[in-house]
């Protein structure tokens, strides 16, 4: 049962981030059928962690360069992209709303713009 459950997210990672890597991905069973799972790059560091229930994606999910910056980080509920997501890229962040996987809104910043109090 486990091993299905294991294989099932594995199956489902390869297919929803679209490539291979050398290092397996990492599952942690948290609750009965609820996963935390850790993507990797080839280098070792985390690409992209979250969590799997009942086989989707659910919850806060973050994903990360090679060096392990964030890069984006936004919600899942039942597989599909929820609420706000953030997009880093050097001193510019990219906030897009979703509302059931589908683009809301989308607004950019520069974090060098922003005012420290």
């Amino acid at each position: 049962m486990i091993m299905k459950a294991l294989m099932t997210i594995c199956g489902l990672l390869f297919i929803s981030f679209g490539y291979s890597q050398e290092i397996k991905p990492t599952a942690e069973e948290i609750a009965p059928d609820t996963y935390k799972v850790k993507y990797y790059h080839d280098n070792g560091k985390i690409m992209h962690e979250g969590n799997y229930v009942d086989g989707k994606s659910n919850g806060l999910w973050k994903s990360y360069d090679e060096n392990g910056n964030l890069i984006a980080e936004g919600s899942f509920k039942d597989g599909k992209k929820e609420g706000l997501w953030n997009f880093y890229k050097g001193e510019e962040v990219s906030s897009v709303s979703y509302n059931t996987n589908s683009i809301a809104e989308i607004k950019k910043f520069y974090t060098n713009h922003l005012a420290v109090k």
